[in-house]
C-alpha cells in the first residue's frame, strides 16, 4: 500500500492522516453501535415488560380461577404458554389459602445472576361479589439472551464497522494523497531544491483538468511561484540596493564626507563612524575601541563655541544644523570641518544622539580666507585709487562704487547700489550714449577735460569706460572719472611757464644787450664828468691850449643844470644795471643751493623787482603802494635758496598788490608792511597789507593748488602753495596766514635760523 501510494521514507503526514482517520471513525463507530445496542437492548427489554404486562392481564385471572377451582394442570397448562413469552426463564404459583405459602406449579429454571427481571402478580377470584386473594403468581424474565445477542451484536458491527473504516480511510488516504499530499510533497521538495541559482525553475504539478476551476492545491502553487518571481525581483533589487549600498559605501569612503554617531554624553562618545575618517588624519577604530571621543579631537579653542551653539539648538528645537570648526590630528595638524548635525531624540524629546555628517573644509576655508584678503586687497586698492570707480550694469544701474567715488559724491555704497546712473551723477548725461557703446560693443571708450560743475567751481574729469564681458549677471561696465582739473591747470601752467621761460631767456638776452649800450652811456657820462672836471690836470692844460677857463666852463654847466643832467643819467644809468642785475638773477635756473642770508636784504632785492612789475591789464602800478619797513636791528642770518625765497616774497608782494588793486581806499593809500622779528630759534617775517582780507573759507584753502580768487586769466592758483611748499618742504619753515574780510590780510613766515641749524649739528 505504501508503495501504490508512493509514501516515501521520512513522511509523516500520510500516517498521521491516516491514524486520525482510523481514530475519528473508531470513536465515532463505537458511539454508534453503543448507541444501537442500548437501543436493541432497550428494545429487548421493552419487549420483555410487554410479555409482563400480557400475564397481567391475560393469565393472572385465568390462572386465579384454575387455582380457585384447584384445576392445577390447567395452571399448569397456563404457566407453559406464558413461559412461551419473550424472556420468560421462570413462573411460579403460590398457594395463599388457609393461612399457608406453599408453591402450587412451576415451569422453567429460575436463573442466577441480576440479570434478571422479577414479578409477583396477586391471583384474586371474585366470590360472590367479593374479592379473595387465592395465591401468587411469580414470573422471572433472564436478560442473559440479550446480552449474548448484544455481544454477538456489537463483535458484527465493530467488525464490520472497523474493516469498514479501514478501508475508507485508506481510500480517503489515496484521495488525499492523490490531491493534497504528493502536490505537498512536490511543494516541499521544490522548496527544499529551491535556491538563488535555481530559482528560474517553475513549480508544476502533475495535476489533470488544466481547464478546471483552479482548487487550493493551484492556488498554493501559484503562490509559490509568484513568491518565486518576487523572490527573483526582490534578490534582483536587493542586488541593485547591496551595489548601490557597496556604490554607497565606496563613494563615502572615497569622498570628503565622514559620517559620524555620537552620544549624548559627556565628551560625546562615538558609536559609528566610517573608515574615510583617515582623510582626516584619524583612525575609526580609535574612535569605536572608546580611546577617542569626539570632543578629544575638537580643536581647545573651538570646544566651548561648539558646546554652546549644540546647547542652543538642544534648547530651540531645532534638530538639524550646521556647524563650522576646528578639529586637530595625532599629528597636530589642524583641519576646518563643516559639520551638518541632526539631533536624535527619544520618546520624551530628549536628545539621544547626534548624527554628523563631517567634510574637510579646510582648502575651502582657506582659498575663502584668501578670497577674502584678496577681495579686502581689491577693495583696498579699489578704494585707494583717486580715481572715481563705478560700476554699472546693462541698464546703467550701479553695481560698483569705490571710497573716491563716496567722497565725491558724499553718499556710501549700500545708498547708490541699484540707483541709475545719472540720478547720483548727472553730468554724465551727455556721455550716457557713450556708455551704453562701449557696453554693446564691448570696445573701451574714453572722453578726456568733460566739464564738471562742483560747488560752484568748474572742474575737468576725463571719462574712461571699460566694458566688462558678458556674465551672469549680463553685460556691464566700469566708468573711471579722473580729476584732471590740477593736471589740466599745470598743463596750462607749464605753457604759462613755457611763455615765461621764453620771456625769461628773452628778458636775459635783452638785458644783456641792454647792458651793452647802458654801459657805453654810463662809460660816456663818467667820461663826459671826468673831462669837464678842473680837478684833472690834463682837463686845465686842454683848456689852456684853446683859451678856455675851464673853471668859467664848470661853472656854466653847473648853473645852467648840465651838470645835474649828467649825474641824473649815470644816476638813472646804474639803476637800470641794477635793475638789469637783479632780472638776470631772478631768470636763472635755481640750483637748490643754500646760502646764509640776511632776511632784510632779501626782502629789499624783491621789493626793487615788484616795483618794476607794472601791467595795464593787470590794473595796478607797484610803485604807488606805500610800503613800510618794521625791521628788527641784530636779527640771526637765515639759510635759505636766495631765489625760491625771492620767488615766495615776490608772489606775496604781487598777490597784495593785485588784491588791493580792487579795493577802494578813498582817502586811505594802500600800503604793505614789511617786519621781521627774532622768534625763538626761527626768524619770523610778516607781510601785511590793508587790502580786503579773506573770509574763513578762503582763508583755509589759500595753500591749495589751483585754488584762486583772482579773474580768469590773472591766476594760476599755484603761487601760494607752491611758495608754502617751498617754506615748509624745502627750509623747514612754518607759512600761515590771518586774515579777516575788510581789514587785510598777514601771511607769516617762520624760518630757521643759521644757530638752530648749528645746534642741531652739535
Amino acid at each position: 500500500m505504501v508503495k501504490f501510494l508512493k509514501i516515501r521514507k521520512g513522511q509523516v503526514l500520510p500516517y498521521r492522516l491516516l491514524i486520525y482517520i482510523l481514530i475519528c471513525s473508531s470513536f465515532f463507530t463505537v458511539i454508534g453501535t453503543s448507541v444501537q445496542l442500548y437501543m436493541e437492548y432497550r428494545s429487548d427489554v421493552s419487549e420483555i415488560q410487554k410479555g409482563m404486562e400480557q400475564i397481567e392481564q391475560s393469565y393472572v385471572n385465568t390462572i386465579a380461577a384454575s387455582l380457585w377451582d384447584i384445576n392445577i394442570d390447567h395452571v399448569k397448562i397456563q404457566l407453559e404458554g406464558a413461559l412461551k413469552l419473550p424472556g420468560m426463564r421462570y413462573l411460579e404459583v403460590v398457594e395463599m389459602s388457609f393461612g399457608s405459602v406453599d408453591p402450587v406449579a412451576s415451569i422453567g429454571a429460575a436463573p442466577d445472576g441480576k440479570n434478571v427481571i422479577e414479578r409477583t402478580y396477586p391471583l384474586i377470584h371474585v366470590v360472590d361479589g367479593k374479592s379473595v386473594e387465592v395465591g401468587q403468581l411469580k414470573a422471572v424474565a433472564g436478560l442473559d439472551n440479550v446480552f449474548k445477542r448484544l455481544r454477538l451484536r456489537v463483535f458484527v458491527v465493530l467488525l464490520t464497522q472497523g474493516v469498514k473504516t479501514f478501508l475508507v480511510a485508506l481510500f480517503i488516504l489515496m484521495i488525499i494523497h492523490y490531491m493534497v499530499t504528493r502536490h505537498l510533497q512536490a511543494m516541499a521538495e521544490y522548496a527544499q531544491e529551491m535556491d538563488i541559482n535555481n530559482l528560474d525553475r517553475e513549480l508544476v504539478l502533475k495535476r489533470r483538468g488544466r481547464h478546471r476551476k483552479p482548487d487550493e492545491i493551484d492556488k498554493v502553487a501559484q503562490a509559490f511561484n509568484e513568491m518565486r518571481l518576487n523572490l527573483i525581483r526582490d534578490i534582483a533589487e536587493r542586488k541593485k540596493v547591496e551595489e548601490a549600498l557597496k556604490e554607497s559605501n565606496m563613494i563615502v569612503e572615497k569622498s570628503p564626507v565622514v559620517l559620524f554617531k555620537w552620544r549624548n554624553e559627556e565628551g560625546w562618545p562615538v558609536e559609528v563612524v566610517s573608515q574615510n575618517v583617515s582623510q582626516i588624519g584619524l583612525k575609526a577604530e580609535d574612535f569605536l575601541s572608546g580611546k577617542l571621543k569626539y570632543i578629544d579631537v575638537i580643536h581647545p579653542e573651538d570646544i566651548e563655541k561648539v558646546g554652546k551653539e549644540m546647547d542652543y539648538y538642544i534648547q530651540s528645537g531645532t534638530d538639524h544644523f550646521l556647524q563650522k570648526y576646528r578639529i586637530i590630528d595625532p599629528t597636530g595638524r589642524v583641519y576646518w570641518i563643516e559639520d551638518s548635525t541632526v539631533l536624535v531624540r527619544d520618546d520624551n524629546g530628549e536628545v539621544t544622539h547626534y548624527l554628523g555628517i563631517a567634510s574637510d573644509a579646510t582648502e575651502r576655508v582657506m582659498a575663502e580666507d584668501e578670497l577674502g584678503r584678496l577681495r579686502n586687497l581689491l577693495k583696498n586698492t579699489i578704494d585707494s585709487m583717486p580715481t572715481v570707480l563705478v560700476g554699472v550694469d546693462e541698464q546703467i544701474r550701479i553695481n560698483q562704487w569705490n571710497k573716491s567715488a563716496e567722497e565725491e559724491t558724499h553718499k556710501t555704497y549700500d545708498e547708490v547700489k541699484g540707483l541709475y546712473l545719472l540720478d547720483v551723477f548727472p553730468q554724465l548725461e551727455g556721455e550716457l550714449d557713450l556708455i551704453k557703446q562701449s557696453v554693446n560693443e564691448l570696445e573701451v571708450k574714453e572722453k578726456n577735460k568733460v566739464p564738471f560743475t562742483h560747488e560752484g567751481a568748474v572742474q575737468y574729469k576725463n571719462i574712461k569706460i571699460y566694458p566688462l564681458l558678458e556674465s551672469e549677471d549680463g553685460r556691464g561696465a566700469v566708468v573711471l572719472i579722473d580729476d584732471v582739473t590740477m593736471k589740466s591747470r599745470l598743463e596750462d601752467m607749464m605753457i604759462q611757464t613755457e611763455k615765461m621761460m621764453s620771456v625769461g631767456g628773452l628778458a636775459a638776452g635783452m638785458a644783456h644787450e641792454i647792458n651793452n649800450p647802458l654801459g657805453a652811456v654810463l662809460s660816456g657820462v663818467q667820461g663826459t664828468e671826468r673831462r669837464l672836471s678842473p680837478s684833472l690836470k690834463k682837463n686845465i692844460e686842454v683848456a689852456s691850449e684853446l683859451g678856455l677857463d675851464l673853471n668859467k666852463v664848470h661853472q656854466y654847466m653847473d648853473q645852467r643844470g648840465i651838470l645835474g643832467y649828467l649825474r641824473g643819467i649815470s644816476d638813472a644809468g646804474r639803476r637800470a644795471a641794477r635793475i638789469v642785475r637783479n632780472m638776470l638773477e631772478f631768470s636763472r635756473k635755481s640750483e637748490s643751493s643754500r646760502t646764509e642770508t640776511d632776511v632784510k636784504g632779501i626782502l629789499e632785492k624783491t621789493l626793487s623787482l615788484a616795483e618794476n612789475d607794472y601791467d595795464l591789464k593787470k590794473k595796478y602800478d607797484f610803485k604807488t603802494i606805500e610800503v613800510r619797513r618794521d625791521y628788527e636791528q641784530g636779527l640771526p642770518t637765515v639759510s635759505i635758496t636766495e631765489t625760491e625765497i625771492e620767488q615766495v616774497f615776490l608772489n606775496i608782494f604781487k598777490n597784495a598788490a593785485q588784491a588791493m588793486s580792487d579795493k577802494d581806499f578813498g582817502d586811505e593809500l594802500p600800503n604793505i608792511t614789511l617786519r621781521t622779528r627774532k622768534d625763538g630759534k626761527f626768524v619770523r617775517i610778516e607781510v601785511e597789507d590793508n587790502g580786503p582780507g579773506m573770509d574763513e573759507d578762503v582763508r583755509k584753502r589759500v595753500f591749495e593748488p589751483f585754488y584762486t580768487t583772482k579773474h580768469v586769466g590773472l591766476g594760476t592758483g599755484l603761487g601760494l602753495s607752491v611758495s608754502y611748499f617751498i617754506i615748509t618742504r624745502n627750509h623747514e619753515g612754518e607759512f600761515l596766514v590771518e586774515s579777516e574780510p575788510g581789514k587785510g590780510s598777514k601771511f607769516i613766515i617762520r624760518l630757521p635760523a643759521v644757530e638752530r641749524l648749528q645746534e642741531s649739528k652739535s
